[in-house]
């Protein structure tokens, strides 16, 4: 038997099971990929689902924060409707709601206006 022949057949079979790593490896980190740019799409479009509610019902005495919950999680499930798990909407939202809760906080502390907590919303003491 030539050797010639038999490392032909070796560098062959260790070629394609290169490329099949190659290629498993890939999919998996593009899957990964995909995923992280969803989410980052997700909780991009939940943040400013938060602030339109916020810029919708304005007035703290007409609107709860139920319902500008409700608002956002329609908003959401209207976009991604595939998202079915409600345990993790609501942490997301939540999570939107006190981001932008802290940028008004850091917002009203930089332009020297003080804010007190009512009723799980941000009064302006002017």
């Amino acid at each position: 038997m030539d050797w010639s022949v038999i490392l032909d057949y070796g560098v062959k079979i260790l070629g394609a099971a290169i490329a099949s790593l190659i290629i498993t490896f890939g999919s998996i980190l593009f899957a990964k990929l995909k995923a992280k740019i969803q989410d980052t799409r997700v909780n991009t479009f939940i943040t400013n689902a938060v602030k339109a509610a916020e810029q919708l019902y304005p007035n703290y005495g007409k609107k709860t924060g139920k319902e500008k919950y409700e608002y956002v999680l329609n908003e959401v499930l209207t976009k991604f409707p595939k998202m079915t798990n409600n345990e993790h909407l609501k942490t997301l939202i939540e999570a939107a709601v006190y981001g932008v809760s802290e940028q008004v906080r850091q917002i009203a502390k930089e332009q020297g206006i003080e804010l007190e907590k009512s009723n799980n919303s941000l009064k302006v003491d002017l």
